[in-house]
């Protein structure tokens, strides 16, 4: 049976990609300079590739010395990402280069109900493509949910989150009412994937994303590419007990004690606060960090507390940086200032302080925007995600 083209080969690697050079393409395909030039004319002409003139310092070149990037065309296809929080339900359109084209927040009780959640998405998708400009075909759908996901069926592993979605396999429901392929993973995998791809993660093989919202998990980047694990659960760490934590604390709704997200999700972080402020938002705990030592106080204690468990993690899997996201990215100074402090007398020498701390850059688009990178870095011959970073 025949392989693939050289124009196949070289479109499968602009999926997903802002920009790559000729160069770029010939080191990423193992094609000659003769083949990929001659596929790039081809896909010139067609109009399915443009190109574009690089900075010659973003390559590292000489001034005077310009460099063609290529990129997909919305002649190419789009893709869509619906990402599901707790309360919500985000949805976006792009080109395969990951030009954001639309992209709307609905307010939707998520684990009220799978059927209703899922149907509410296919109707936003579609009025989403409708809108926007010069539509094109869509090609393939990526979803996120705030669950783990087993990477045997794509189903949604049992829990207190999405406790009606457990056992379903939601990416093939939504599939077969758009008729397309969908790819499904949970928030935090798909935050490393954009952070690692267009975010404070950029340049960097090994790296952890934490997701810190009403619960806590972690993206794991090795190599360059997402570790989902053998069963696809990895990084979940939200219900790892805190050692030396104080008391017992309250019941987590997994059943345990002293779970990191009943000490340091921004559930956890709000109600520590409520006393001093009433009922808060996470945006409005935002505001407030700056101004008031209070606030910054609880915030450190929760970066301790995620030290905690993540400096085991870092002994582990030695990463060169570790990055924070989740709706208190605004708030992350003193949240990292905890986490370092842990860091530092949890780790082994070279460990911890060889690791860079960094906010995320993309706040709560991450898990978005990681979906369309999903639906864009698809394996056209097998339907799934390549997952590289």
């Amino acid at each position: 049976m025949p392989g693939p083209t050289a124009a196949r080969l070289i479109l499968d690697e602009l999926r997903g990609e802002v920009r790559l050079t000729r160069a770029e393409l010939i080191e990423r395909t193992g094609l000659s300079r003769s083949s990929v030039s001659g596929a790039v004319g081809e896909l010139l002409s067609a109009g399915l590739v443009a190109e574009h003139n690089v900075e010659p310092a973003s390559e590292g070149r000489r001034p005077g010395r310009p460099v063609a990037g290529l990129s997909l065309t919305r002649a190419a296809g789009l893709v869509a990402a619906v990402e599901f929080g707790r309360g919500h339900m985000t949805v976006a359109v792009a080109d395969l280069s990951l030009r954001v084209l639309t992209e709307n927040t609905v307010a939707i009780d998520v684990a009220g109900g799978k059927d209703a959640a899922l149907r509410a998405a296919e109707e936003q998708i579609l009025s989403a493509l409708a809108e926007a400009p010069e539509p094109q075909a869509l090609v393939a759908v990526g979803m996120g949910l705030p669950a783990p996901i087993l990477a045997a069926d794509e189903s949604v592993v049992s829990g207190p989150v999405l406790p009606g979605w457990a056992g379903s396999r939601p990416a093939a429901e939504l599939g077969a009412r758009l008729g397309l392929p969908v790819a499904v993973d949970n928030d935090a995998n798909l935050g490393a994937l954009a952070e690692a791809r267009l975010g404070a993660g950029r340049g960097a093989r090994d790296m952890l994303y934490l997701r810190v919202s009403s619960g806590i998990g972690a993206g794991l980047v090795l190599d360059g590419r997402v570790h989902r694990g053998m069963r696809g659960v990895a990084g979940e760490i939200g219900h790892i007990p805190v050692a030396g934590a104080a008391g017992t604390g309250r019941t987590c709704r997994c059943g345990g004690l002293r779970c990191l997200e009943t000490l340091a999700s921004t559930t956890a972080i709000l109600e520590a606060l409520e006393p001093s402020f009433g009922p808060l938002t996470a945006s409005r705990l935002v505001s407030l960090a700056d101004s008031e030592s209070i606030v910054r106080r609880v915030l450190t204690d929760a970066g301790r507390a995620i030290g905690t468990v993540v400096g085991d993690l870092a002994n582990t899997l030695d990463p060169a940086l570790i990055v924070l996201g989740g709706p208190l990215t605004g708030a992350a100074r003193p949240l990292l200032t905890g986490l370092r402090e842990s860091l530092d007398r949890r780790t082994q020498p070279g460990v911890g302080d060889a690791v860079r701390l960094a906010p995320g850059a993309l706040g709560d688009r991450a898990g978005v925007l990681g979906a369309l990178i999903l639906a864009a870095d698809r394996d056209p011959a097998e339907g799934r995600p390549h997952g590289v970073a």
